[in-house]
């Protein structure tokens, strides 16, 4: 009979050394310092706005306690008031008449109005919009002036482009319009 002989130690080591870290370990590591200053900053320009509201809120709350104790404000100068005036002339425009044009013009389905911008104190008015012919933008904008709440307008520039299968004409219009009386 042959002595057992015991088998030879297990070399288990759970503990194992440790590796260095790659490159993608410190790009994670450098992703995520980045991301958090920008949370960071981001958390104090939002304070920072939050304060600013508050602060604006307690001058109107002022201003409201002193007009309502009966506290005289100093007058307005001319330089301040030019501004208010300004829009107060161009809230008196009649935008009722000049929309209902609009509409009443591009009435025809091979015309759309796209954009519509306005230089308050001046009353011009600049259409932005597409037609299927040169033709049908042309009409469009004899309509516009027989519509007689508008002067002066004018094709300022067209431009043939394609929209899907379709080749279109890129239109812009350029107007004026006078304060109601």
């Amino acid at each position: 009979m042959s002595p057992h002989r015991a088998p030879p130690p297990l070399g288990l080591d759970f503990v194992g050394g440790l590796r260095r870290p790659g490159w993608l370990g410190w790009a994670v590591l450098a992703f995520g310092v980045i991301a958090a200053v920008g949370v960071l900053h981001e958390y104090d320009v939002l304070e920072t706005r939050v304060a600013e509201a508050a602060h604006a809120l307690t001058r109107t709350k002022h201003g409201l306690d002193l007009r309502a104790s009966g506290v005289d404000r100093a007058p307005v100068t001319e330089q301040e008031a030019r501004p208010a005036r300004a829009v107060a002339q161009l809230l008196q425009r009649d935008w009722r008449a000049v929309l209902g044009v609009l509409e009443t013009a591009s009435d025809d389905p091979g015309i759309a109005l796209l954009a519509l911008d306005q230089e308050g104190a001046r009353g011009g008015l600049r259409l932005t919009g597409e037609g299927r012919s040169l033709p049908e933008v042309f009409a469009y904008v004899k309509r516009l002036e027989a519509g007689g709440v508008l002067r002066e307008v004018r094709l300022g520039s067209y431009e043939f482009h394609a929209s899907g299968p379709l080749q279109v004409v890129g239109f812009t219009v350029t107007a004026r319009w006078e304060v109601a009386p």
